[in-house]
């Protein structure tokens, strides 16, 4: 499970995003991508 962060996750689960997953992340800068890692990480364990 992953904790929703306005503007940076979101759940696309329904919206017609077929074979890219449930979950939404919004890189913008390097901050985001260090906040993005750890799911970056547990996509790739679980791929």
């Amino acid at each position: 499970m992953v904790e929703l962060r306005q503007g940076f996750t979101r759940n696309v689960q329904g919206l017609g995003h077929r074979g890219l997953g449930d979950l939404e992340v919004r890189i913008r800068d390097h901050a985001d991508l260090e906040r993005a890692g750890d799911l970056i990480r547990r996509a790739l364990e679980t791929s």
